[in-house]
C-alpha cells in the first residue's frame, strides 16, 4: 500500500511538467504554421510583382515621350573654362572649314518608309508555270524514207505570248544499230537567223545525212510562229562554212576511172570536162564523175568507191567522198578470159563485178560474160587466152 502511495504522490508531482510540455508543443506548432503562411503570402506579393513589372515594359506606349533626367545646376556653362588653357602651335591647326565626316553618320533626316501595296494571292487553282515548252510535231517523206521532225519551243512562262528559243530535232537508228538524237536547227530568238546543222558531221553521217541533206530536212521543221525557211536561209559557224566548202570542191584524177554508181542517163554525150563538171556541180545528187576524154562522154554518180587505171579518163570527186575511194591495181582486158580458180559466180553487171572484185582482197581476178551477164571471181589466175565476148581484169601483183 506504501508502494501505491508513492507512486500515486509522483504521477500527481509530474502534472504540471506535461501540461508546460503540452503547452510548449502547442505554440510550435502554431509558430510554424504562421512561417508558412508568411512564406506564401510573400511568394505570392513577388508574383504579383513581376507580372506587374512585365506588363509595365511590354504594355508602355512607344509614343509617350519619357521625361528627361534633370540636368545638374552646378555645372558650368561652358565645360572647358575650367581647364588649363593651353598653347597651341599654328602647323597643327587645319585650316579652313573642312569637316571629316564619320562612317555610319549622317546629317540627313531618315526618309519614312513607304509601304508595299500587298501581292495579289495566288490562285492555287491556277498556278504559274515557268520554263514551260511547247512541241510541234511534223512527219515529212525525204529520201525514200518518213522522218518525224519535233520543234520544241521554251517560254519562260507559260502565260508569255511568245517564246524566248526554239530548236529542231530528229530521232534515228544510226547505222551502229543504236537510236540517235539529230539536232538539225536552232532559233536563239524569234527574230535572229536560224543555225542549221547542229549535229556533228559524224552524227548526220551515221543517219545517212551531210550538211546540205540536213538543211534541205531543217528547212521542213514546223514552228508556232508559222515562219519558213529555204534551205539556203540557215546560217552555219565559220568552221562549219569552210568544212561544207572543202566537202563541195572537186578533186581530179587523170588516167582514173571511178567504177560504178552513175546517176540515171548516164552518160552525156558531146560534152567537154568543164561541162561535165558544171553539170554535177549544179546537181545536188552527183558527189563524183568520170569523162572519157576518147569519146567526150560524161558519166555523173552518186558517190565513188573504186578507181581504176584508164589512160582514156579523168576522175573528180568531191570532198565529202574523198576518203572512201580506194585505188584498185586491176588491169583490164576485153574479148580476154582469164584461166584460173573461180570462187564465185553470180549474176551481176560489168560496173559491179569490177567493184566486187576490187573490193574483196580475196580476189585476183575476174571474167565478165557479156551477153549471159554473169561475173566469176577467181582466187587464183594462172594464165589468159582470147575470148570473145567476155571482159576480163587481173589484180597487178607487186614483184
Amino acid at each position: 500500500m506504501l508502494e501505491q502511495a508513492i507512486d500515486l504522490q509522483i504521477k500527481r508531482s509530474a502534472i504540471p511538467t506535461l501540461q508546460a510540455e503540452a503547452d510548449a508543443h502547442d505554440k510550435i506548432v502554431r509558430a510554424n504554421a504562421f512561417r508558412r503562411m508568411a512564406s506564401g503570402a510573400a511568394i505570392a506579393l513577388a508574383a504579383i510583382g513581376i507580372g506587374v513589372g512585365v506588363w509595365l515594359v511590354f504594355d508602355r506606349d512607344p509614343t509617350v515621350i519619357q521625361p528627361e533626367p534633370p540636368v545638374a545646376q552646378n555645372q558650368p556653362s561652358n565645360p572647358n573654362e575650367n581647364l588649363p588653357k593651353e598653347t597651341k602651335k599654328s602647323e597643327d591647326r587645319i585650316s579652313g572649314e573642312e569637316t571629316i565626316a564619320e562612317e555610319g553618320k549622317t546629317d540627313k533626316p531618315k526618309s519614312p518608309s513607304i509601304e508595299q501595296p500587298t501581292p495579289p494571292p495566288a490562285d492555287p487553282a491556277n498556278p504559274d508555270t515557268f520554263d514551260f515548252v511547247k512541241f510541234a510535231n511534223r512527219k515529212v517523206p525525204y529520201a525514200g524514207s518518213t522522218w518525224q521532225l519535233e520543234s520544241g519551243h521554251h517560254f519562260e512562262s507559260e502565260k508569255n505570248p511568245t517564246w524566248d528559243t526554239a530548236w529542231c530535232y530528229t530521232r534515228r537508228l544510226a547505222n551502229t544499230g543504236v537510236e540517235v538524237q539529230v539536232s538539225l536547227v536552232n532559233r536563239p530568238s524569234p527574230t535572229s537567223t536560224p543555225q542549221a546543222p547542229v549535229s556533228s558531221s559524224e552524227t548526220l553521217a551515221s543517219v545517212g545525212l551531210d550538211d546540205n541533206s540536213a538543211r534541205e530536212l531543217a528547212s521542213r521543221c514546223l514552228w508556232l510562229d508559222e515562219a519558213n525557211f529555204a534551205p539556203g536561209d540557215f546560217d552555219m559557224g565559220p568552221e562549219r562554212k569552210e568544212a561544207a566548202a572543202a566537202a563541195e570542191a572537186f578533186s581530179l584524177q587523170d588516167g582514173w576511172d571511178a567504177i560504178g554508181n552513175d546517176l540515171p542517163g548516164m552518160p552525156a554525150w558531146n560534152v567537154s570536162l568543164e561541162q561535165c563538171q558544171a553539170q554535177c556541180e549544179a546537181d545536188r545528187r552527183c558527189l563524183a564523175l568520170t569523162y572519157d576524154k576518147k569519146h567526150a562522154a560524161c558519166f555523173m554518180k552518186n558517190n565513188g568507191s573504186i578507181l581504176v587505171r584508164s589512160p582514156d579518163a579523168v576522175m573528180a570527186a568531191k570532198g565529202s567522198i574523198k576518203a572512201n575511194l580506194q585505188y584498185s591495181s586491176l588491169v583490164f582486158a576485153k574479148d580476154t578470159v582469164v584461166v584460173g580458180g573461180a570462187y564465185a559466180n553470180v549474176r551481176s553487171n560489168y560496173a559491179d563485178c569490177v567493184v566486187a572484185c576490187a573490193a574483196d582482197q580475196r580476189c585476183l581476178g575476174f571474167n565478165f560474160d557479156g551477153p549471159n551477164k554473169m561475173c566469176a571471181m577467181l582466187d587464183t589466175v594462172t594464165s589468159s587466152s582470147p575470148f570473145k565476148g567476155v571482159a576480163s581484169g587481173v589484180k597487178a601483183t607487186r614483184s
